[in-house]
């Protein structure tokens, strides 16, 4: 099997080499990330006392964010973290997020490459989140007697039925692992049918549930405005906005502010490579009521249409919407998918979202279950935003409903970690370290399955979110950060996605995670 997949992996190599040329040429900064994959760190990573180390991957920056709560955990725990991330984005994000954890680039899935990261870093424990497997990385661990866990793992539709046509390979690749930590129900079944070992998978929920946030607050809100000169109003902010939906958003401003003319509306686009077409669009629409937020203005005050041109902020711009529409739901240019919706709900903000949410359905069924969110399509549109903006008492309840959803399945980190238990976790210090909090209360559907081989009673599931460079399009810019910190508006490393970094077949046929 491994002289197979190295054949596959190389070839798909080469073919990149013209593209990685390009990029490298275009970024000295991806060129030397790309030297740090293939020859690794460069030098030994001394352990820390002799604790555990415990090597956590995330993909990109979705993942280094699903992943914060983990590292910190561990760390209280006794464990010597290392963080590693495949695309600038990831490493950018785990820099800011872990400034006393080692954060490296991960390996490419060559053996020497692999080889030499291991020698250098020397692990006890290796954890994937979400959604990347590297077969080459995990037959290396096994010949080293090393052992390896997924944590958070997921499958979109799609993902699962291109890995089911190769189940032969994919049940041997998932057998490598000594746990598999699933999102959801639906999850816990697709591993199973894909040949996982049923006695190592289990549901202990989404990760991005236990995340930290800020509350929806009058106060913070007039902060923000202040700091940046925007007027006062209602807000509504469009998240992670792909290619046609912006246009969607700004004739359904114009048709909703001829009555409200205090409404404002924050695009911000998921992929910077957007940001010109987006201003373009802004612009040629409300000629002389548009503002930037990369080049502020002070005219900026009597302006009504925004976008959020800039990195790691939509999360604070929440704090101004009274409602999120939610993107990469209403198809026109783009597939569809959804994004999680978890980042306005946990700050108390209602959420709206198209019909197109395949990647995030269990989230958004359970939310609007909740009382958290709408599904409106583009007819409908509309319509349910003028009823929800000529009802505040309805808008407040949403969101308060929809916080209530998110810090209702919180656990998910503790769920984990009880599952998978890497070497030297010692659960009872974390606690003591951490102030012995209290877990927040579960919801009643969220109750843990007693085997793990039984499907679980909780059903969570998630996805995250990536900047970029302007050379790198298809990496998302506007995602969270940690509290109210801004995330660097001026990256100190260009950064790539996941189709990016699945260029350098890092990605390649070795990733059975949900589309973002």
């Amino acid at each position: 099997m491994r002289l197979i997949y190295n054949v596959i992996y190389t070839a798909l190599f080469l073919l990149a080499i013209p593209a990685l040329l390009i990029r490298c040429l275009a970024s000295p900064a991806y060129a030397r990330h790309l030297k740090s994959r293939l020859a690794g760190p460069g030098k030994i990573l001394p352990k820390l006392g002799g604790r555990p180390r415990v090597w956590i991957w995330a993909l990109s920056l979705g993942e280094v964010l699903s992943a914060r709560e983990l590292a910190r955990r561990l760390a209280e725990g006794g464990a010597d973290v290392v963080v590693t991330s495949t695309t600038l984005s990831g490493i950018a994000m785990a820099r800011q997020l872990f400034p006393d954890l080692a954060t490296l680039p991960s390996p490419l899935d060559f053996r020497a490459s692999v080889s030499r990261f291991l020698d250098c870093v020397d692990p006890d424990f290796l954890i994937l989140v979400e959604t990347d497997v590297w077969p080459g990385v995990l037959m290396e661990l096994k010949r080293r007697g090393l052992p390896c866990a997924f944590a958070a793992a997921r499958l979109s539709p799609r993902s699962f039925r291109n890995y089911r046509r190769i189940r032969f390979f994919w049940s041997k690749v998932l057998g490598l692992f000594s746990s598999i930590a699933v999102q959801t129900d639906e999850d816990l079944a697709k591993f199973l049918e894909l040949g996982a070992p049923p006695d190592r998978v289990r549901v202990t929920g989404n990760l991005k549930f236990d995340e930290p946030g800020v509350g929806h607050s009058l106060e913070g809100r007039e902060i923000l405005l202040a700091a940046t000169g925007w007027p006062a109003g209602r807000w509504l902010v469009g998240g992670s906005i792909h290619a046609g939906e912006d246009i969607l958003l700004l004739e359904l401003f114009r048709v909703l502010s001829l009555e409200r003319p205090d409404l404002r509306l924050l695009i911000a686009p998921r992929d910077r490579h957007r940001f010109g077409a987006f201003r373009r669009h802004a612009r040629e629409a409300f000629p002389e009521a548009t503002a930037f937020r990369s080049a502020p203005s002070p005219a900026d005050g009597e302006a009504r249409v925004f976008v959020l041109d800039t990195l790691g902020e939509l999360r604070r711009f929440y704090l101004l919407a009274e409602c999120a529409l939610v993107g990469k739901s209403w198809p026109g240019r783009h597939e569809g998918g959804g994004h999680n919706p978890l980042e306005p709900a946990l700050q108390g903000v209602p959420v709206v979202s198209g019909p197109s949410i395949h990647n995030f359905k269990w989230m958004y069924r359970a939310l609007s279950a909740a009382g958290g969110a709408i599904i409106a399509d583009r007819k409908e549109l509309p319509d349910v935003m003028a009823d929800l903006l000529d009802s505040p008492g309805k808008l407040a309840r949403m969101g308060a409903q929809a916080r209530d959803f998110v810090l209702s399945h919180r656990g998910a980190v503790e769920k984990t970690l009880d599952f998978i238990r890497p070497p030297g976790w010692s659960p009872l210090g974390a606690s003591a370290k951490a102030g012995a909090a209290p877990e927040p209360p579960q919801a009643a559907e969220a109750a843990e399955p007693a085997e793990a081989a039984k499907p679980a009673e909780a059903a969570k599931p998630a996805e995250s979110a990536k900047p970029a460079e302007a050379a790198e399009p298809a990496e998302a810019a506007n995602v969270p950060e940690a509290g109210l910190a801004t995330v660097d508006l001026e990256p100190k490393a260009p950064s790539s996605d996941k189709a990016a970094a699945a260029a350098s077949p890092a990605g390649g046929p070795a990733a059975p995670g949900g589309a973002s």
